[in-house]
């Protein structure tokens, strides 16, 4: 049991606000932990007026006693005078309410994503969707002018102004530094050899950083810290700026290698048009069909994971093919920008000799500013193309698609996200987590202010005791250990996915159905709940991710 000790003023403690979004004192113990707050709108009336004021009790932290507050200040003055008035086990009342900002206008992306417009006319931007140290130039120059036109209301502006910036990118007309990537030297160039060597907890090869590959392939001598500017110059939206291929091939009789499938009297295999078919695709090939036959060859024996039913594509032929040899092969989409470029204050453009990839840096583009539109009401935002299928009917790849809108079918909405995971309903907000209510269980406490607040605890007590002992079952037991395995393999780049386009993932959605209304998850085949939307979207990264890619695409 946690004993609360009331030693007075604390003035002289180090508080440090975390990350995780936690306060933790001197002494490593987390002693608060904080929502990102709450945007209100102001009333048109107030309760409490210069004529009709409200009498601070001084029951709260910040509330004075006697002293008359009105509008905005008296509401969160009687808030806390009324709900935080009460120190935790007669400790030190250090909790309270206060207004952080009041601003012009604001627009919620996503989630944990937003701009404010503040009275003096500048803008906060708050979430890696719209603010990001790794965010290339160009699209960081759009962004801070595109936001405050929508904070301003002007949205026939920011139409006009993405469909002008579409055309700079297809022209090749974005200065080569703005466009650039950055890669940063954090490691020797011989500690990033020997780490691609090792591989993932998924028993895969692991990836390829272009930087460093521009490096040792250029043959450059780099430190710590050095950065390193370079542009994709594929040819599909889909071009990795490396990718690491493994080739497969084994030594003949006569010391050859060879990398190609052969027929029994081995010559050389050739598919429909004559083509030599390549060692790895008839490999790969044989593969997949085993895959779809369930085949002993290729199922996994790794009783300790579930969720992973068969053995990799590697261990497979060397399974069954113990004489065949591999080696790893990158692939450059890339080039890397000189010096000369990158500190020349003046801008250089593409030429004959060099040209960016203007599809993959047209989708980059896109999908960051496909979270700004949901400014826009959905009949314009969205279409039904000729396979029944609703698309985004403001974004664009090619110039000639340019779209006009008039005045009022460019005004800005609210309210209309583009899924109902985007937007919490009020009774999501006020549902007590799983979490939580094992918190008070194990605490034996009731929460505060569930009268105040119709909360029916006892009731709710009882409903996740009964789920906890139905998750007992094996079957069940066995899908919610699927379930978590699932959730714990979920990357930062899953999770952004789910904040910004709202789209779960698809191993996730074979397992669960959920429900828009209060984001729990149910087992598709149990029908019972083995999760929330909040596993996802509040999935603590702080300690890192679980590495465990199986893709060559760098």
């Amino acid at each position: 049991m946690i004993q609360v000790e009331n030693i007075g003023k604390t003035d002289d403690y180090v508080y440090d606000i975390s990350l995780d979004g936690t306060v933790v004192n001197a002494l490593g113990m987390n002693v608060l932990s904080n929502t990102d707050g709450f945007n209100f709108q102001k009333p048109l009336k107030y309760r409490y007026t210069k004529e009709h004021p409200y009498i601070g009790k001084g029951l709260g932290r910040n509330v004075i006693k006697g002293k008359e507050y009105t509008e905005v200040d008296a509401d969160v003055a009687e808030f806390e005078d009324t709900f935080i008035n009460e120190a935790y086990r007669g400790g030190v009342l250090k909790n309270g309410l206060g207004i952080d900002e009041y601003c012009d206008a604001c627009i919620q992306f996503s989630r944990k994503n937003y701009a404010d417009l503040m009275p003096d006319g500048s803008m906060k931007l708050v979430g890696n969707t719209i603010k990001s140290k790794k965010m290339p130039i160009y699209i960081e120059k759009f962004l801070n002018k595109a936001i405050e036109m929508l904070l301003h209301g002007r949205g026939d502006d920011f139409l006009n102004y993405y469909y002008d910036y579409i055309e700079k990118i297809y022209n090749m007309q974005i200065p080569l530094k703005d466009i650039a990537t950055v890669g940063k030297i954090k490691t020797s160039i011989e500690d990033y050899k020997e780490n691609c060597r090792q591989l993932t907890a998924g028993g895969t090869k692991k990836a390829r950083q272009a930087w460093y590959e521009l490096a040792i392939r250029d043959n450059i001598s780099v430190n710590m810290g050095d950065t390193i500017y370079y542009i994709n110059t594929g040819s599909k939206k889909a071009s990795s700026d490396v990718q690491r291929v493994t080739r497969y091939y084994y030594i003949d009789k006569n010391g050859k290698e060879i990398d190609f499938a052969t027929n029994e009297d081995g010559s050389p295999k050739t598919d429909r048009k004559g083509n030599i078919v390549p060692l790895n695709k008839s490999l790969e090939s044989e593969y997949e069909k085993l895959k779809k036959l369930n085949d002993p060859m290729v199922l996994s024996n790794d009783k300790g994971n579930k969720a992973k039913k068969y053995i990799s594509k590697d261990d497979f032929i060397h399974k069954k093919y113990p004489q065949i040899k591999d080696c790893d092969v990158v692939i450059f989409n890339c080039v890397r920008l000189p010096n000369e470029i990158v500190e020349d204050e003046e801008d250089h453009f593409c030429n004959d000799e060099l040209e960016y990839n203007r599809e993959k840096y047209i989708d980059m583009f896109n999908k960051r500013i496909k979270p700004l539109l949901v400014c826009f009401d959905s009949g314009i935002r969205n279409t039904t193309n000729e396979k029944g299928k609703i698309v985004n009917n403001i974004l664009i790849t090619n110039p000639r698609d340019r779209k006009e809108f008039t005045f009022n079918e460019s005004r800005l909405v609210a309210g209309q996200p583009y899924e109902s995971i985007d937007q919490d309903t009020y009774e999501q907000l006020m549902t007590i987590e799983d979490k939580e209510i094992k918190f008070w269980i194990n605490s034996n406490m009731e929460p505060p202010y569930t009268k105040e607040c119709a909360i029916d605890w006892e009731n709710i007590k009882k409903d996740y005791l009964e789920r906890q002992n139905e998750l007992k079952k094996e079957g069940i037991r066995q899908e919610k250990e699927i379930y978590d395995n699932i959730i714990n393999h979920l990357t930062s780049e899953d999770v952004n996915k789910v904040l910004e386009e709202g789209i779960l993932p698809d191993k996730l959605l074979k397992l669960i159905n959920e429900d828009v209304n209060d984001g729990n998850f149910y087992s598709k085949k149990f029908k019972i709940k083995i999760g929330n939307i909040y596993d996802i979207v509040e999935k603590d990264f702080s300690k890192g991710e679980i590495d465990d890619t199986e893709s060559t695409n760098i």
